[in-house]
């Protein structure tokens, strides 16, 4: 894993919440454990997508990681 990869897990893991450009679009990847108005429990990552609110769910952080290793290699600044 390269060092943003690393630093972005670490961060989310401290703070449960990251923020990132990758190339020129900014995401947010964030843990969301309460869903909707009734209060349900929900243990979940969620990755945004910043310019288009488009979101993807993971069951774990090692997931997401490993979704943005493979989809979004240019990481260019961590927020």
């Amino acid at each position: 894993m390269n060092d943003k990869l690393k630093q972005i897990a670490n961060i989310a893991k401290q703070k449960t919440w990251v923020s990132f450009m990758h190339e020129n679009d900014p995401y947010s990847l964030l843990h969301w454990s309460i869903a909707g108005i009734y209060q349900e429990p929900k243990d979940v990552w969620l990755l945004q997508d910043e310019m288009t609110f488009t979101t993807t769910e993971f069951a774990t952080l090692d997931e997401a990681i490993q979704w943005i290793k493979e989809h979004l290699p240019n990481v260019t600044e961590i927020l």
